[in-house]
């Protein structure tokens, strides 16, 4: 029953845009992309584990073609869908993804473990030093269950890239006023369903 419930939850957030989100899923199913497990979370803090949907990473990954950028990073990396997709559809560039939950971890390290160029880790990424990996792009596909959770978080990894030249951000599903609130960075571009499903990519404004 729960898991129904969820998924009416996903149906109704997605409304009109539902049956391109479809597509999308069926198209990267075919093509054979990796890491589309989902489960939902009992934990306080963290939401349910639901994959980006491919129709956002497609519109993403047009985007960053005009960005640079060389070391990515997924906070909640879950089944590693993300990490796949963009794997697959650049080059040169370094993964690491971060997952708290044991059997994501385990089902994303075995998938990447060939890959030199992905590193999967499982700890609490709100808790980790995570400058130690010198990221120049953030992924965040909202694992945050608490709006000022999440905002403490962020403004501490802003204000730390801000000694750097250059930094992306990428917000999944996050409520779009508090994107938009946040200090020291700019949308470069958005696409939102509704106010709490869609995407911002941001750099930092430190000029």
């Amino acid at each position: 029953i729960m898991i129904l419930k969820n998924l009416f939850r996903i149906i109704i957030a997605y409304k009109f845009f539902l049956i391109t989100i479809i597509f999308f899923e069926l198209l990267y199913l075919i093509k054979g992309y990796k890491g589309n497990r989902f489960n939902f979370s009992n934990n306080d803090s963290m939401t349910d584990n639901l994959p980006c949907p491919y129709y956002f990473l497609f519109k993403i990954k047009k985007a960053l073609k005009n960005n640079n950028f060389s070391n990515f990073i997924d906070l909640g990396c879950g089944s590693g869908r993300t990490i796949d997709f963009f794997n697959k559809n650049f080059y040169n560039k370094n993964f690491i993804g971060i997952e708290y939950f044991r059997d994501q971890y385990e089902y994303c390290r075995n998938i990447f473990q060939s890959k030199n160029n992905i590193k999967i880790i499982q700890t609490d990424f709100t808790k980790s030093n995570l400058f130690q990996y010198n990221a120049d792009c953030y992924f965040f596909n909202n694992p945050f269950k608490k709006d000022l959770e999440f905002i403490k978080f962020i403004e501490r990894v802003i204000n730390f890239s801000l000694k750097k030249k250059y930094t992306l951000f990428i917000f999944v599903n996050f409520n779009k006023k508090n994107i938009e609130n946040l200090a020291n960075i700019q949308c470069i571009e958005s696409f939102y369903i509704n106010d709490k499903k869609g995407y911002s990519i941001c750099s930092l404004n430190n000029n």
